[in-house]
């Protein structure tokens, strides 16, 4: 199986929408995604022997990448797709970037892999995320990498 990993496009539209819905329950919308690849947010795509099986969305603001989504489709987590998609977002920035996220605070195995590619928690956003079934709002973890 060969990976290989590359800068997408707003071709990649339906398959950046599908491994959307797989990962998130907050899923984005098909126009939503679109109008994020339109408006100039970055889009590194992984595949698998042609296949596409990874994406991580980004927002470049002067001199900080904000990475907006990383998704990995569930046959292909834990092999460093991430990390590799990570990679090559900053080794694609002009100049060292700081690159921040949030993540859920109860998403601990994000919160791990994160942590793994050298993110540092640095603080919280109170009731960041959308209210549950139950009403109920859950605090992001900011978390930050300097390249």
């Amino acid at each position: 199986m060969a990976i290989s990993l590359r800068c997408g496009s707003l071709a990649d539209l339906e398959a950046v929408y599908r491994l959307n819905r797989e990962n998130f329950s907050e899923y984005w919308s098909k126009e939503s995604l679109f109008s994020a690849l339109e408006s100039g947010y970055g889009l590194i795509l992984c595949e698998a022997d042609g296949d596409p099986v990874a994406y991580l969305l980004s927002l470049t603001v002067v001199d900080e990448i904000q990475i907006m989504q990383i998704a990995v489709s569930s046959a292909y987590r834990r092999q460093g797709l991430a990390k590799r998609m990570t990679e090559m977002l900053a080794a694609s920035a002009e100049k060292p970037p700081v690159m921040t996220l949030e993540v859920r605070l109860s998403n601990q195995p994000a919160r791990k892999l994160y942590a793994g590619l050298g993110f540092e928690e640095v603080g919280y956003r109170k009731n960041y995320y959308a209210p549950d079934a139950f009403g109920c709002r859950e605090d992001a973890v900011l978390m930050t990498l300097a390249v």
